[in-house]
């Protein structure tokens, strides 16, 4: 019997197909054995350079699910910081402490055992306290970020190829039609983002609007801190 047919038969009819999403799961268990195999490669490989892009997978791997549940600002925020700035520090830490470039046999000590002990007992507590905290909670689909849409005209070449089928418009591509607000509504809702026009509402535009204005002054000084750092370090390298 299939995941889909057990989680049905458990559940009666709450799960639809639509919410089902074979696709969604097949690229989860991808991206997430891939993450898996970086993370264990990551703390046993003897070479500090391998190490680092190992984790560079991983921190991927994490904005890839990110995107994957539909918070693509996280992911993006997860590559830009990780990966561009945490990892770049790593590398700089390497070679500024002159690190053994190759194999480095003196990684494999005596605490490595420790260290696996450690990790599963992490393992453990991280996934009591996951199960003990959501064992019971039952998963709500949320609705998509709401659109908002005033009534115009557009020439029929503008509007997307699959807009144009589901409204049934015909005519020649230089010919306006005219949107009104029912027919947008009957639109699904990845087609009412694709109308010209339409403004999508979400935690992007938000945060976006808050970076931007309210705290402006404190990213522009973090962003001058970052290159103050980097800057320093660039000298002090080029001192020894």
């Amino acid at each position: 019997m299939s995941a889909a047919a057990l989680v049905l038969a458990e559940t009666g009819d709450r799960l639809t197909r639509a919410e089902f999403d074979i696709p969604e799961n097949v690229a989860f268990a991808i991206i997430a054995g891939l993450m898996l195999f970086s993370a264990v490669k990551m703390v046993t490989t003897s070479n500090v350079v391998h190490a680092a892009l190992y984790l560079v997978i991983v921190l991927a791997g994490v904005a890839a699910l990110f995107i994957l549940v539909g918070s693509d600002f996280v992911g993006a925020t997860q590559i830009l910081v990780y990966i561009g700035a945490i990892v770049v520090l790593f590398l700089f830490g390497i070679m500024l402490t002159r690190a053994r470039l190759g194999d480095d046999e003196t990684v494999e000590s005596e605490r490595r055992t420790m260290g696996v002990v450690v990790g599963l007992l992490l393992f453990v507590v991280m996934a009591f306290a996951l199960i003990d905290g959501y064992e019971n909670t039952e998963i709500v689909f949320s609705e998509p970020n709401p659109v908002a849409y005033e009534p115009q005209s557009h020439q029929i070449d503008d509007l997307p190829t699959p807009v144009v089928d589901a409204l049934g418009i015909v005519g020649p591509s230089s010919d306006e039609v005219l949107i009104d607000t029912p027919e947008f509504e009957s639109l699904p809702p990845e087609l009412q983002r694709r109308v010209p026009g339409a403004e999508v509402f979400g935690n992007n535009k938000e945060i976006a609007d808050s970076i931007f204005s309210q705290y402006i002054v404190a990213f522009e000084a973090v962003s001058v801190l970052l290159l103050a750092a980097l800057i320093g370090a660039v000298v002090v390298a080029r001192k020894e």
